[in-house]
């Protein structure tokens, strides 16, 4: 049921505007010109019944209070009760969500129910606590756990009880037995599961957990969230399609399959064999693992061949698949889930294990006959042993369309990030990329609403210098590259006496850079991100060490907030073109000009994202600097034009090229706090 366009025709634009002209700034908030123009899409939105809004919003904008303080209104003044879901791509956007809407309510006088909705790994296991700890004290320290949190979140329990954050990975929730759980009426995440199918519920959470509750709708079972919801706001909307495809992948590996044959022989051994079932099962694990040693040796082929040409990528495609063995594998597994369909005991655990078995011979099957997915193997580990073989469907659009656009019974839905569109001559072509991504584009046009992308209103003209060298070598010629890189980076760093943060798309670069810059003897702190190190710990570090210099790669390009004088000097070691893999191969290949339709899109969207980084706040200042020569004067790219018209800097680049502009702009332009030395080598 939608919304009763003529209850909403009560809230008419006058009312938003005095929230946002009168009442936010009495309360010291400065109120930005977007915001209005946002929040008046949204009310037109729902008035007009328009299925789909798509906004970008630069930094800076507001589109937060942008989106939230129109949809508390129309939720506070309809005549009927409805529920607002916003997601997000970064749990810090969704605390940060948290603060805001519990203010916003109470300065609006508000009544909705306000729930964070995060997976269930972010929550205490009261099963697992009592069974790991039961008969040691660390149990005492989370024993009044419910004094700290609702809900057994972990976030909320680390500021009082430090000691979670060392036993977390022992103590969460995994595999949550719901009701046959002993703990399931005192659980702190059976009750959040509560609050949030409540009416009239404003309910954040992050993009897989939204994609969860419209796969459970589309397949008729309980969803997640409020039945009552009318609108759904995603946010940071640029990485959905790539949450959306990890939610509709199938992923199988060695330690999941002999799980599920290890719990199958428990219950065959009982009522057969014992030896001959032990048999059967140890025939079928060794075809499992010379299946995945043969694509363990094709992994490490194609990984050393990544290498050699600087691509930092997990995925690889599949090998030449051996036909034979494939169907000895998929003969063995039917043959030995017929066995287990036989037992004579009725149990649900027994029918689970049927049914995985059987999806695991589907998947088998696919490899050989299936066209209507992309299959690929992926290690996220240099020893392979978390090898796993994975397919997810090629028309992901449909999916998404499915899901959230197509019929009349779907709540209305906004899309917006800071970076989701491109240059182009209107709307449609600006958009055009995202649009496609997420099957948007098969919505008739009178349902779709695009609105014109919101440029950042801080002032990067004259507190923002873009840079781009024009003197390094072609990024191809690695080696040569890599070395003049050095010089380069030192220059600018010494500028600004260290406040810098490279950017890196491979940790190969990152690592060389690193181990080159310690041997500078440099008086500032080279940090590195480590794999699997706190985000929120180095970060913190480079903050607080205010002339460090912090070398990084993958989450650090987009998310990361650091504003004032830390963060001054921002390096892109190269442009941040996406590495090969069978994902994005296939897309190029249903595109004309891939290259051009797909690579080129999801570059500029990256690079915007880490570009973003450096002006945070309204009075920050900062040099940008790209080392990638493809974009310099000195060369003639097609797609150059392209890149640069996307990005916030609208300096004239003729003026750029060269260290006498950024020695000028250091001297007089960030705060006068930099000391520059008085010759700069060329």
């Amino acid at each position: 049921m939608r919304l009763d366009s003529v209850t909403i025709e009560s809230i008419e634009y006058e009312v938003i505007e005095k929230i946002f002209k009168s009442k936010m700034p009495s309360l010291g908030f400065s109120i930005r010109k977007p915001q209005i123009e946002i929040a008046k899409e949204i009310i037109e939105l729902i008035k007009k019944e328009i299925q789909c809004l798509v906004v970008e919003a630069g930094v800076g904008t507001g589109k937060s209070f942008g989106y939230l303080i129109p949809l508390l209104i129309v939720q506070k003044y309809s005549d009927m009760n409805f529920s607002i879901i916003i997601s997000t791509g970064t749990i810090s956007l969704q605390e940060q969500l948290i603060k805001d809407l519990n203010y916003l309510k109470e300065i609006l006088n508000i009544q909705s129910n306000v729930v964070l909705a995060k997976g269930q790994t972010h929550f205490l296991c009261l099963d697992r606590l009592t069974n790991n700890y039961s008969q040691k004290n660390k149990s005492d320290i989370l024993k009044n756990w419910s004094k700290y949190s609702n809900y057994g979140d972990r976030e909320e329990m680390e500021k009082f009880i430090p000691e979670v954050r060392e036993y977390w990975n022992e103590m969460n929730i995994q595999k949550c037995k719901f009701r046959g759980c002993a703990f399931y009426y005192e659980c702190g995440y059976m009750k959040l599961r509560e609050a949030m199918r409540k009416s009239n519920n404003i309910i954040v959470t992050n993009h897989d957990q939204l994609i969860a509750n419209a796969k459970k709708i589309a397949n008729y079972r309980k969803p997640l969230f409020s039945e009552d919801t009318e609108v759904i706001v995603v946010d940071e909307a640029h990485n959905f399609e790539e949450k959306a495809r990890n939610s509709l992948t199938e992923t199988w590996d060695v330690k999941k399959i002999k799980s599920i044959l290890n719990t199958a022989h428990r219950y065959l051994k009982r009522y057969s064999d014992d030896q001959s079932t032990r048999a059967r099962k140890s025939k079928i694990e060794k075809l499992v693992e010379n299946t995945f040693n043969k694509f363990k040796r094709h992994c490490i082929s194609e990984f050393e061949s990544n290498e050699i040409h600087g691509y930092d990528t997990q995925r690889v495609s599949l090998p030449e698949l051996e036909i034979n063995e494939l169907n000895g594998l998929i003969s063995e597994l039917e043959s030995y889930n017929i066995s287990l369909q036989l037992v004579d005991y009725i149990s649900d655990t027994i029918d689970d294990l049927v049914e995985n078995i059987e999806d695991l011979i589907s998947f088998l099957k696919s490899l050989i006959y299936d066209d209507n997915h992309i299959f690929w193997l992926e290690a996220t580990d240099q020893k392979y042993d978390t090898l796993t073989i994975n397919r997810a469907p090629k028309e992901l659009d449909e999916y998404i369309y499915s899901y959230f656009l197509g019929g009349n019974d779907k709540p209305q839905i906004i899309f917006t990030s800071a970076t989701i569109s491109q240059s182009g001559i209107d709307n449609y072509e600006k958009y055009g990329y995202f649009l496609s991504t997420l099957g948007i584009d098969m919505l008739k046009q009178s349902k779709l609403s695009l609105s014109e992308p919101k440029e950042s209103p801080f002032n990067y003209k004259d507190n923002a210098l873009l840079y781009i060298s024009s003197t390094l070598p072609h990024p191809k010629e690695r080696d040569n590259f890599r070395d003049e890189s050095i010089n380069e980076i030192l220059r600018l760093i010494t500028l600004t006496k260290g406040r810098a943060m490279v950017l890196f798309t491979s940790k190969s670069d990152m690592n060389f850079v690193f181990q080159k810059l310690k041997e500078a003897g440099l008086t500032w702190n080279v940090l590195l991100q480590n794999e699997g190190s706190s985000q929120q710990l180095i970060k913190q570090n480079f903050i607080e060490d205010e002339h460090s210099i912090l070398l990084s790669t993958g989450t650090f390009w987009e998310g990361i907030d650091i504003p004032g004088t830390p963060l001054s000097n921002l390096i892109i070691y190269k442009l941040p073109f996406p590495v090969p893999d069978p994902i994005l191969e296939y897309k190029k290949s249903v595109n004309f000009d891939g290259f051009n339709t797909v690579y080129i899109p999801e570059m500029i969207t990256k690079l915007r994202q880490g570009l973003g980084r450096l002006i945070r706040k309204e009075n920050d200042k900062g040099i940008a600097s790209i080392l990638d020569s493809r974009l310099s004067s000195s060369q003639n790219t097609s797609y150059k034009s392209k890149v640069l018209d996307s990005l916030p800097f609208k300096l004239d680049l003729r003026q750029v090229f060269g260290h006498k502009k950024i020695k000028f702009f250091c001297t007089t332009t960030i705060h006068g706090l930099f000391h520059v030395p008085s010759r700069l080598s060329k």
